[in-house]
């Protein structure tokens, strides 16, 4: 059991799937589960652990990211499946009155899992992410082509070794415009050391272009099954589509409310206070 204060890592064995990851808080406290994005992993939270006291929680990761189990060989990852897998650890566990955060994709797949899976999430919290990343439907046949061939492409390649990390510390605080420091607390997690380097732990099939996506028209009718209420934040530096979205979107979720705080696509690991500052507003101060 987890004591006051503590982060221990975790472990999850689903029937299809073994899941990692961090728990921390306060056990008895309002339950928060929080799912990184893309290519990050749980410790993507890292920096808000300190301020997250008042809460029991726990951070995952995704299959194929971080610590996890990786699809077994001919699969994929599919947007989906990542909903479905969060959604069966939540069955098996047995978890009710969640407090749901999610972070660039992991918002995406919060939001999707309240809407399909509404019973279980108290409280629904997004940060850099509404709405759904899609593609017109005139689009299909080059996406699912794009995204088969990635995977045939895939499937022959090694992974390569790498002497040191240093290069990929600086290549990854480039790529997100972050500091190098918390480049490399991410990129800990997803390196594994080797005989003459490290190699990346992250499957690297989970970089393959979907070959599916939605494409707007279906957007609609998912943000109007979600019945928790909805709390999106975004970075002032953030993605630049996603006011767009909230433009086109945000009337057809019942009950949201939005909030932009100082950073860029990952501010909740670069003003950390503040976001446990709003989560805390949104989750135990609101009746």
């Amino acid at each position: 059991m987890t004591t006051k204060n503590e982060v221990s890592e975790v472990s999850f064995e689903l029937p299809h799937i073994s899941l990692k990851g961090l728990r921390g808080g306060t056990p008895g406290g309002p339950f928060l589960l929080l799912l990184h994005g893309w290519l990050d992993n749980c410790r993507s939270f890292e920096p808000m652990f300190p301020y997250l006291d008042a809460f029991d929680w726990v951070a995952i990761d995704f299959p194929g990211h971080g610590y996890s189990g990786h699809r077994p060989a001919g699969g994929a990852y599919y947007f989906v499946d990542w909903v479905a897998d969060i959604e069966a650890l939540i069955r098996v566990q047995k978890w009710q009155n969640i407090h749901l955060v999610g972070h660039s994709m992991g918002g995406y797949v919060a939001q999707t899992l309240a809407a399909v899976f509404p019973q279980p999430i108290k409280k629904l919290v997004t940060l850099e992410a509404f709405g759904m990343v899609v593609s017109p439907a005139s689009d299909s046949l080059q996406q699912l082509r794009k995204g088969l061939q990635a995977r045939l492409k895939q499937s022959k390649r090694r992974d390569p070794v790498y002497a040191d990390i240093t290069s990929l510390v600086k290549a990854r605080a480039e790529i997100s415009e972050f500091s190098e420091d918390l480049a490399l607390l991410l990129l800990q997690r997803n390196l594994q050391p080797v005989e003459g380097g490290y190699r990346w732990r992250t499957d690297p099939r989970v970089r393959a272009p979907s070959p599916f996506r939605f494409c707007a028209q279906q957007v609609p009718p998912i943000l109007q099954g979600i019945e928790a209420p909805m709390h999106v934040i975004l970075g002032d530096q953030g993605h630049n589509d996603l006011p767009e979205a909230v433009e086109k979107w945000a009337t057809d979720v019942r009950r949201i409310s939005f909030e932009t705080l100082p950073g860029g696509h990952h501010f909740h690991m670069q003003n950390p206070a503040r976001v446990v500052n709003a989560l805390t507003c949104q989750f135990i101060e609101q009746v």
